[in-house]
């Protein structure tokens, strides 16, 4: 059963921007490991957090859920292409996801009609999640469109109706 909690969604701070996208490393590892076991790594922790801090953090559009001052679950945008949507292991089914989900689609709606994202074929979660709210399949990609050498489901969706 979903749960619902405080969440501010809310963008990065530049003030702690170092120790933000740490935490928010830190969560992103944890959820893939607990959330997606069995896929391929391609990056070491420092790897990791390196992408997170000079890619994530400067070069898309972010946001992050917190909860009594502790970063819960982030999303990231890239253009047309939502990038990440994480949310921490022990904080899923609180409904973090879907209000990161709405706040990236309200944030993508002033720059493109359409909000596409790439998920692991493998990933039943979140398929479904994103079939639950309005997102439909528009194509298939093979494992070597990732570092993961992952089969793929591409997906989109309207910005146009938050409905």
């Amino acid at each position: 059963m979903t749960t619902k909690v405080q969440v501010h969604i809310r963008r990065i701070r530049c003030e702690t921007f170092a120790e933000e996208a740490d935490e928010t490393a830190t969560m992103y590892l944890a959820s893939r490991r607990a959330l997606m076991p069995g896929v391929r790594s391609p990056h070491n922790e420092a790897e990791t957090r390196a992408w997170m801090r000079d890619v994530v953090f400067t070069r898309h559009s972010v946001r992050v859920a917190e909860v009594e001052g502790d970063i819960v679950g982030f999303a990231s945008r890239d253009g047309v292409w939502l990038m990440n949507l994480y949310v921490k292991p022990g904080w899923t089914e609180h409904g973090i996801g879907t209000q990161l989900l709405r706040a990236m689609l309200v944030n993508a709606a002033s720059a493109t009609p359409l909000l596409r994202v790439c998920t692991f074929a493998r990933n039943e979660r979140a398929r479904h999640f994103l079939e639950n709210r309005g997102f439909r399949a528009t194509g298939t990609g093979d494992s070597s469109a990732n570092e993961e050498h992952e089969p793929e489901l591409r997906y989109e969706r309207s910005t146009r109706d938050l409905g």
